[in-house]
């Protein structure tokens, strides 16, 4: 009785943080969590990479891969613990939910970009670092084909992310387009976590800590592979702008 009471408990919680999501403040929250890494830390992304371990790639990918998991799972474990006690309503877990989706996207954008570092990648404009961080949270492992996908749509008729067809305008459209990706596709997985996140009696934190943590593992893999795989540059200033 009491354990069908506590499951009833959790499916009524979940229900009424389902009820109180406003998809425009998550929106935002990613969104904002994209700019503060994407305008301000190349430098500092930069400096990460350069103080990496000694060794060779893969080694520097592993140490920087596992010391974001843990600070992530960290941070999702303590947004968690907000649900766990009794005096904390449903708005209050709700906006600490928030709160830890706009850091994790943060810091995965900084994680990107810190690996776009390790791969060598010469100073970027702040566009390019934004199509960068955006391909691969919504793309994952096929974020070259799904950043050559969007230029496509966009007139580019490239086979790959070429250089010299991909001028700063094209660039800045299809930032725009991915920043609308962002919120259906890479939005649904980190809302479904931020929600998880928000359960009570301290399954919050369980889910929080395990999904942010394994969340970043992912992630590091498909930016090495994105950067592996990308030509040297993706935007050229010189080249002609495609016709709207």
């Amino acid at each position: 009785m009491a354990a069908g009471r506590r499951v009833q408990d959790i499916a009524d919680s979940i229900k009424a943080r389902i009820n109180a999501i406003d998809p425009e403040a998550v929106a935002k929250s990613m969104m904002a969590g994209i700019e503060t890494a994407t305008s301000a830390r190349w430098e500092a992304a930069v400096a990460r990479a350069a103080a990496l371990p000694d060794g060779i790639r893969p080694e520097k990918l592993n140490a920087l891969s596992a010391s974001f998991a843990r600070e992530l799972a960290a941070v999702g474990a303590a947004a968690g613990m907000a649900a766990a006690t009794p005096l904390v309503g449903t708005g209050a877990t709700l906006m600490a939910a928030t709160v830890e989706l706009s850091w994790f996207t943060a810091r995965a954008g900084d994680l990107i970009l810190t690996i776009a570092a390790l791969h060598g990648r010469p100073t970027p404009t702040v566009d390019e670092r934004k199509a960068w961080v955006m391909a691969v949270l919504i793309f994952g492992s096929t974020a070259r084909q799904g950043l050559t996908g969007v230029a496509n749509e966009l007139g580019a008729g490239l086979s790959d992310v070429n250089p010299s067809k991909l001028s700063i305008a094209t660039l800045r459209a299809a930032n725009n387009m991915m920043s609308r990706l962002v919120v259906r596709r890479y939005g649904t997985r980190r809302g479904a976590i931020a929600l998880g996140t928000a359960l009570p009696l301290g399954i919050g934190a369980v889910v929080g800590a395990g999904a942010n943590y394994v969340a970043i593992s992912r992630l590091a893999r498909q930016a090495d592979l994105f950067f592996s795989r990308l030509p040297y540059s993706s935007i050229d200033a010189t080249s002609t702008e495609l016709k709207p």
